[in-house]
């Protein structure tokens, strides 16, 4: 029984592969397309205006403001606030801020920096709008990007006066090497 189930599906596979190998291939003559100067000068121009449209309207949906300011400094880490940027995306209808650190890690391990008890102009962001979590390789240098978005259609609060937050800086393998460092940031 074994050998006719075998031999009828050997038989089945060969009929298929044999019937999809009969299709015919059409070829195409592409040395006959042509196109003029003129056409391909249009449309590069058209090209650069819309990067450059694209450009100025990346401009006017971000608004950034750079510091540069070490934030921590001692014997194991090094924080410095680099921007803080306002991005409104008019195409999915969203808004976010995307605070940006560098931090080194002057320890041989491993650690990973987070956001905690973040808030803005007094008052304490939901942690369902707030990412940050960025590993950093002993003795190397990272950026840090805290992003603060609302994806559950809440209304993402002004930052007017200031924004406040611990940055938290720990490792994974030793729970004991962690520390804290206070974030004020003044508009």
């Amino acid at each position: 029984m074994k050998k006719i189930l075998v031999a009828l599906f050997s038989f089945i596979v060969v009929i298929g592969l044999a019937a999809c190998n009969g299709e015919d291939v059409e070829e195409k003559d592409v040395s006959s397309v042509e196109s003029s100067e003129e056409e391909n000068e249009a449309e590069a121009a058209e090209g650069e205006e819309e990067t450059e449209e694209a450009d100025e309207s990346d401009e006017e949906e971000s608004a950034a403001e750079e510091f540069n300011e070490v934030i921590a400094d001692n014997d194991n880490f090094k924080a410095t606030l680099i921007s803080v940027e306002h991005i409104v995306d008019q195409d999915w209808d969203e808004e976010k801020y995307e605070i940006k650190f560098e931090v080194e890690n002057k320890t041989d391990k491993t650690v990973e920096v987070q956001a905690r008890e973040v808030s803005i102009d007094g008052k304490m962001v939901d942690e369902s709008m707030i990412f940050l979590s960025q590993e950093v390789s002993g003795g190397k240098i990272a950026d840090a990007v805290l992003e603060i978005q609302s994806y559950s259609g809440d209304e993402l609060p002004d930052m007017e006066e200031n924004l406040e937050m611990i940055l938290h800086i720990f490792s994974w393998d030793d729970m004991e090497n962690e520390e804290n460092f206070d974030v004020k940031i003044e508009f």
